[in-house]
């Protein structure tokens, strides 16, 4: 499975369908888009229930596999390096 369809429902604010997707791809495959996109359904409570800690869980792990958008986000909320880059 790729993320085209889930970056489709993402697109057109189908967020429920985006997050079934993307949740699914990222068990399926750990593609590290897919799981820094399943972060961003995290932390802003699109399709779930908000979670930052899930959302950090997860930028940290796409971020180790090389996800440049994952380092960013977490540099964002972690405000630094030190602090988003500790297990």
């Amino acid at each position: 499975m790729d993320d085209i369809e889930a970056n489709k429902a993402f697109n057109e604010d189908r967020y429920a369908d985006s997050f079934k997707l993307y949740k699914q791809i990222v068990s399926e495959t750990k593609d590290i888009d897919a799981m820094y996109m399943l972060g961003k359904h995290y932390f802003e409570g699109l399709g779930t229930v908000r979670d930052e800690d899930m959302a950090i869980s997860l930028w940290k792990r796409a971020s180790k596999a090389g996800s440049l958008d994952a380092k960013y986000a977490l540099l964002e909320q972690c405000q630094t390096t030190a602090q988003c880059c500790k297990e």
